[in-house]
């Protein structure tokens, strides 16, 4: 064979294996990134900006897809790319891996510039244990399917269906706006222990007078409804003689009768709930329970209504109400009520009929209507040392502590005998730790620096015309220890002075209260530990050793610099350089 047969076979072969090298690497030339299910996983939990796109068909969709995949067929791909935005990161997956690997070629080719294909598609991600949400015909046949401690994974969808939960399951929906129990009857009727119920949106629709609630929980314990939307044309949320029972994080709306009652049980939470109804929370015969960090308006009747309840906590709960009193107590004994902000557009923010011993202290009474109405009653409104901040109290605080002079005095049998001067604002900086100010400036963008020990937060007058602000801080020792010596106070770097400061006002042993004042516009606040006077001959003296050792290490740099200049030049040194 003559040499040039071969050379054009030498040539075929190397165009041939440029062009196999070019097809078994697209990624590379293709401009979309591969990545793991493992990887993608990460992605998913660590960017809530993600958009994650499903290219399969409808009904593969509907048997197990991530959670909020936005379902794009492949062939409808090309057609629908303006409901993607191009600068957006995106994940997207199949059953394998090859359609997914088309859909991301079709993507980075129109310039969108963050795309990633994961590998081995839905399958894999199922072999990993990975969740996946699944369009059942019917969550009750699924219920009936499962076996105890299974958890059901509901797509979103809209579910035409009552429930009867009736074995300990965790019923989970993909997305609380868009996984819709629908009815006309009681929807989620919890039977058995152990359940939890969370992101749906739980809605019935019908007469207010046949007794029917979104979700009713009768008998049982250890129930968790959180993080729900639930709306009701009767009562929202029923639990009966029940315990151990969590109502956490959900919407709730309803226009019929009480929007949660609490009846005959113990041992509930009632957290952070926003609540929208014409009657609020109904705590009846209940005893051992927390109601807190709820959000309540009420058009007519009371945002709390308790009745022969003992020995429960109300705390940290914003309550309004149209015409009604705010909070209403009656045959209700030993019960505690903190860090609440009560108001009422017409009537008294507190009512109470025949209830004892009951503790009222850290709460804001921002009422339009009057104080309170008191019947047969005789409660403790402060704790020994700080009450209520009440809207009506015109005493005054000559001795600058926080406090007002005089008690509050309620009628013949009942006073706040340390009312505050300003409103209670209580912010957590972490687990069983919070910063009380009270103030009679807003206070807001509250932030504790806690590598600095630094407490952060700013301050705005009231009014137009206020001139004076003050707060009173108490802090926790966790936070900024006593031994850490006194505290400072620094307004806008220390361009506003502070007019007057107690950093000592009290110590209980667990907490520092501090005092200061200022004149009144918007300021930045810093509360910062001062160091402890014995510490500071040793501060010094590390200071001045790095400050040493530092400059001797410049002097020989610059001067082993300088000598090798000189070589290069051929110069001699010069006297700067030979003193260092």
């Amino acid at each position: 064979m003559s040499s040039k047969p071969l050379f054009l076979v030498f040539v075929a072969l190397l165009l041939a294996a440029s062009l196999s090298s070019s097809i078994v690497k697209p990624a590379v030339a293709a401009g979309y990134t591969d990545v793991t299910v493992s990887e993608a996983k990460a992605m998913i939990d660590t960017n809530q900006f993600l958009m994650v796109v499903d290219v399969r068909n409808e009904s593969e969709y509907d048997a197990g897809h991530i959670r909020n995949a936005k379902l794009i067929p492949l062939w409808e791909l090309a057609a629908r790319l303006n409901e993607l935005n191009k600068t957006d990161e995106i994940l997207v997956y199949c059953r394998a891996g090859g359609r997914s690997a088309n859909a991301s070629q079709v993507l980075s080719s129109d310039g969108f510039s963050h795309v990633y294909n994961m590998l081995g598609g839905i399958t894999e991600w199922t072999r990993e244990g990975y969740t996946v949400y699944i369009k059942y015909p019917s969550i009750q046949e699924a219920i009936n399917n499962a076996t105890a401690g299974d958890t059901i994974h509901v797509s979103a969808g809209l579910y035409d269906e009552q429930l009867s939960v009736d074995k300990p399951v965790v019923l989970e929906g993909e997305n609380r706006y868009t996984t819709v129990i629908n009815g006309t009857a009681t929807m989620l009727h919890v039977r058995a222990d152990n359940v939890s119920i969370t992101d749906f949106t739980v809605q019935y629709v019908g007469c207010a007078c046949f007794g029917y609630c979104a979700v009713n929980v009768t008998d049982n314990q250890n129930i968790n409804v959180t993080d729900n939307i639930i709306t009701s044309d009767d009562f929202g949320i029923r639990v009966v003689n029940a315990r151990k029972v969590v109502i956490a994080n959900n919407s709730i709306t309803h226009t019929g009768n009480a929007c949660m009652v609490v009846l005959n049980s113990s041992e509930v939470s009632v957290l952070e709930n926003n609540i929208t109804a014409s009657d609020g929370i109904e705590v009846d015969t209940c005893t051992e329970s927390i109601f807190s960090g709820n959000t309540i308006f009420s058009s007519m009747g009371a945002g709390i209504f308790a009745y022969g309840s003992y020995e429960n906590t109300f705390c940290g709960n914003n309550v309004s109400v149209g015409s009604s009193a705010a909070v209403s107590v009656s045959d209700s004994h030993d019960n505690a009520f903190f860090d609440n902000n009560v108001s009422s557009s017409s009537l008294n923010g507190l009512f109470f009929w025949q209830s004892d011993n009951n503790s009222i202290f850290h709460n804001n009474f921002l009422f339009n209507g009057g104080q309170i109405s008191n019947y047969d009653s005789t409660n403790l409104w402060d704790n020994g040392f700080e009450g209520n901040f009440w809207r009506y109290y015109t005493g005054v605080d000559a001795d600058s502590d926080g406090i007002g002079d005089t008690p509050n005095i309620l009628d013949s049998t009942n006073r706040d005998n340390y009312p505050l001067m300003g409103m209670l604002y209580s912010f957590k900086t972490s687990l069983g730790n919070a910063v009380d100010i009270v103030s009679n400036s807003t206070v807001d963008e509250f932030k504790y620096v806690g590598s600095n020990r630094t407490i952060e937060f700013r301050v705005s007058n009231r009014t137009a015309n206020q001139t004076m602000g003050f707060c009173r801080v108490s802090i926790p020792h966790r936070l900024i220890d006593p031994s850490d010596g006194s505290i400072s106070v620094v307004i806008d770097n220390g361009s506003t002075p502070v007019l007057f400061l107690n950093d000592t006002l009290y110590d209980n042993g667990t907490r520092r209260w501090i005092y200061f004042t200022y004149p009144h516009s918007t300021h930045k606040i810093l509360i910062v530990p001062e160091f402890p006077i014995f510490l500071v001959p040793p501060l010094y003296m590390v200071t001045v050793v790095i400050g040493v050792a530092t400059c001797k290490k410049r002097r020989s740099f610059l001067r082993t610099s300088c000598q090798r200049q000189t070589r290069r030049q051929k110069r001699p040194a010069c006297e700067q350089c030979c003193s260092l």
